[in-house]
């Protein structure tokens, strides 16, 4: 898609867990999303920290069927090849051993209550919230829901990085201008990956 932008955003998305078929790896999509965000994340520091990229994120969206997961970058077209190359890099890295710290997996989990926490103070936010949960899994998903995240492992948030996202059917796409694309020469092929 080429729009009068001068930044490149690049998005990179698999099709996710669905609730009912696989609830474990939805609660290990979830802790992984926030384990990648935080900021001295390998992810974070191969990406932002290195001047690759001026955002990254990954994130899941809960769903009864299917839910999304995207990877979404953004950097300017003279980072844009390298930057992406350097995102696979790290998707390719996502279930060894030493990719994430154990605090870095108790962090997640803390981040995601205090969140919940945080949206009960406001009745309006938790309703929202309330009729997320409701609308897309169920109100016994959620009721169940940070009891089950605390018992995440590594071990289940390899098996979700191996199941959903590492070799398995992905598209990329970005958004970029004709001019930038002049500098960045994006082909299809970078996009996903090859």
């Amino acid at each position: 898609v080429e729009q009068p932008v001068k930044n490149v955003l690049i998005q990179i998305g698999w099709q996710g867990p669905s609730v009912g078929k696989d609830d474990a790896a939805t609660y290990a999509a979830d802790i992984f999303s926030y384990i990648l965000a935080q900021p001295d994340s390998r992810f974070q520091r191969s990406l932002v920290d290195s001047g690759l990229a001026a955002g990254v994120d990954i994130g899941y969206l809960t769903q009864r069927n299917v839910g999304p997961i995207i990877l979404t970058l953004i950097t300017t077209p003279d980072k844009a090849k390298a930057a992406l190359k350097t995102a696979y890099a790290e998707i390719a890295q996502f279930d060894k051993p030493d990719y994430f710290t154990n605090e870095e997996l108790e962090n997640a989990k803390t981040i995601l209550e205090s969140r919940d926490l945080f949206d009960r103070e406001k009745l309006s936010d938790y309703a929202h919230t309330l009729g997320f949960w409701w609308s897309s899994t169920g109100i016994e998903y959620f009721r169940g829901y940070y009891k089950n995240l605390r018992a995440i492992s590594r071990a289940d948030t390899n098996r979700y990085v191996k199941t959903y996202i590492q070799g398995k059917p992905h598209v990329g796409i970005a958004l970029i201008s004709a001019d930038a694309q002049t500098q960045a020469k994006i082909t299809p092929e970078d996009l996903i990956g090859k």
